[in-house]
């Protein structure tokens, strides 16, 4: 009898994980409080592709996932008739300021096959036309009168041209849902996970998962992949006090403006997204002829950690609009600030180092996949496949703590070793905001 799994969250993680594990035989069941898939964070992600991390096995992890987004519907199984989210590339160019990048990035990019050029601010005034390429560091807000200051010195950035963005990541989403159920996962809306226990009244140390309407599940494993809720959700199992890293919630927005034609160039093709921590921002072409917009969590900004999820305010705020539509508009000369303010509001899933958990627990059974840190969408694909093999291989008894597992990149080359995103690990130095 195949082995029960029940994965909670239906986001893109928990989609891609309930993949990976209905593909190698596991009966998997997906719940989730939410009416249908992508309805957390997901929903709210910018979408970037990027390899600009602090950690080389981060890096290694993207890299690998965008050779499956540019074959996501062969990877999916889908059948030409379904839509599937297509992987954009625009190239991403990462302004260089004092320590966002860690001083190996161009070796280990170099080591990993990473495609990646050194621009000048002439190179970001021919690709980006419009760009005010002044090293504007270190971001202030824009009723600091530092914010109007001058500075001759220039930008430069470090460009890869395979970055890019995916077009939907609710669509992408359906994707490894519905190759999920092609083998045979279920997935349940609707189901809010209210209780999480596990002893020999299960048999075999099973574990029962309790719903708000009165149903339970057992199942054999549970994957935690529940976004800014897993922390609660670990709480709930018992797990977790063998951390190194802690989980918090954070409110983030992000915004668009209407800049047709700061996005898309004379040929029609969209710029480079923009990785922008001088400023404080991100930015990238939405379709639509639209920019969007997220933050770097500067120093200078107030950041909103959140206890409870489901308290959160989902509108739009005029002032966190308007700080980032101003800065956008400090960057490219031809952005006009709108007096409606436009965006989406999402809640990250932040761990201390803003690296994740890809991991077992201390409990038997029990995985998460865990503070995403809104960095971690790009890598779906991928997390999906090592929560896989990870869950193979401590469920066949290996002692993934005092040996972690190695996971082959086969598109890429080389191995992922999943000690980088352990539990127990002390909080890795990074760049300390969403950047990983």
């Amino acid at each position: 009898m195949a082995v029960r799994a029940v994965v909670i969250g239906s986001g893109v993680m928990g989609a891609s994980i309930a993949f990976s594990l209905a593909k190698r035989g596991y009966a998997v069941t997906v719940l989730d409080k939410k009416s249908g898939p992508a309805q957390g964070s997901t929903a709210a992600t910018s979408a970037i592709v990027r390899f600009t991390y602090s950690l080389r096995d981060s890096m290694a992890l993207a890299w690998e996932s965008k050779h499956v987004w540019t074959d996501l519907r062969s990877y999916v199984g889908a059948a030409g008739s379904e839509p599937v989210a297509d992987f954009v590339r625009t190239g991403m160019a990462v302004l260089d300021i004092p320590g966002l990048l860690p001083p190996t990035i161009r070796n280990d990019f170099t080591a990993l096959g990473i495609p990646f050029a050194d621009w000048t601010a002439a190179d970001l005034e021919r690709e980006l036309p419009g760009i005010d390429t002044a090293n504007h560091y270190p971001p202030v807000r824009p009723e600091d009168p530092a914010f109007l200051a001058e500075t001759s010195e220039r930008a430069t950035a470090l460009f890869t041209p395979d970055g890019g963005y995916i077009s939907d990541p609710v669509l992408a989403t359906e994707n490894f849902a519905a190759a999920a159920r092609r083998h045979g996962a279920e997935f349940v809306y609707g189901a809010e996970v209210t209780g999480l226990s596990q002893g020999a009244a299960t048999g075999a140390g099973r574990w029962v998962v309790g719903l708000a309407d009165g149903r339970t599940l057992t199942a054999e494993v549970v994957v935690n992949a529940a976004g800014p809720w897993s922390a609660g959700l670990n709480a709930l199992a018992g797990v977790g006090s063998d951390h190194g890293v802690s989980l918090t919630p954070l409110r983030q927005e992000v915004h668009t403006l209407p800049a047709e034609s700061t996005v898309t160039r004379s040929d029609g093709s969209s710029i480079p997204a923009l990785l922008d921590a001088g400023i404080g921002t991100y930015m990238r072409a939405e379709v639509g002829g639209k920019l969007l917009i997220g933050g770097t969590e500067p120093d200078c900004d107030e950041l909103e950690w959140i206890a409870d999820p489901d308290s959160v305010s989902m509108t739009v705020r005029s002032a966190q609009f308007e700080t980032q539509a101003l800065r956008a508009a400090k960057r490219f000369n031809d952005i006009s600030v709108p007096n409606r303010a436009r965006g989406v509001v999402g809640v990250y899933d932040v761990a201390a180092d803003w690296t994740p958990i890809y991991d077992r627990s201390e409990a038997a059974g029990f995985y998460q996949a865990v503070g995403t840190s809104g960095n971690q969408f790009k890598n779906a694909p991928l997390v999906g496949e090592i929560m896989g093999s990870l869950i193979d291989a401590v469920e066949g008894g290996h002692d993934h703590d005092a040996d972690p597992v190695q996971v082959p990149l086969e598109r890429t080359g080389g191995q992922l070793d999943l000690g980088a995103f352990s539990r127990l690990r002390t909080p890795a130095t990074t760049s300390g905001n969403v950047l990983g």
